[in-house]
């Protein structure tokens, strides 16, 4: 078992930090973050180039080093999301897609039907391989240490 770096921060730092990160990624995915353990892809609904867009916007905003940082670790590219039974499929299922926008569009429900459509279309998703994913956590504990860390690697220390 790999052993944890210890990072040393007090509450006021680490509050301001869970502050500005969650602004940050409210702002840029329009979704609402509940907590550390939200998912960028699996509960943020962001794929592909969008997740690229994340965090090449999060790395320059916040001059972070993400160089030892693998994308094909954490999420599918472009190309593995549009693979061709899949696009055949998102195709067939456009007028779905068409009828929960409408819906959502006419109607003032407070639920959301473009996290349930994005549900569906996973249901029936056929993906060629394993992701990590990456959270609200990982995030902002790569905000604290200034360079790509994952949150289950890390200790956090407070001190007043």
């Amino acid at each position: 078992m790999e052993e944890k770096q210890i990072l040393y921060i007090d509450f006021a730092t680490l509050r301001q930090s869970y502050i500005e990160v969650k602004k940050f990624l409210e702002k840029t995915t329009k979704e609402k973050v509940e907590n550390v353990d939200v998912l960028i892809e699996e509960d943020l609904f962001l794929s592909g180039l969008d997740n690229e867009s994340l965090l090449i916007e999060f790395i320059e905003k916040y001059d972070i080093d993400f160089s030892k940082f693998n994308f094909s670790e954490h999420f599918l590219s472009e190309g593995e999301l549009a693979n061709g039974f899949q696009v055949v499929l998102n195709m067939v299922l456009l007028p779905l897609y068409f009828l929960f926008w409408l819906v959502k569009e006419f109607t003032f429900d407070l639920i959301n039907l473009n996290k349930y459509l994005i549900k569906i279309v996973k249901l029936f998703s056929i993906n060629q391989r394993e992701t990590l994913d990456m959270s609200f956590g990982d995030l902002l504990t790569s905000y604290v240490n200034k360079k790509y860390t994952l949150r289950s690697n890390v200790k956090f220390v407070l001190y007043y």
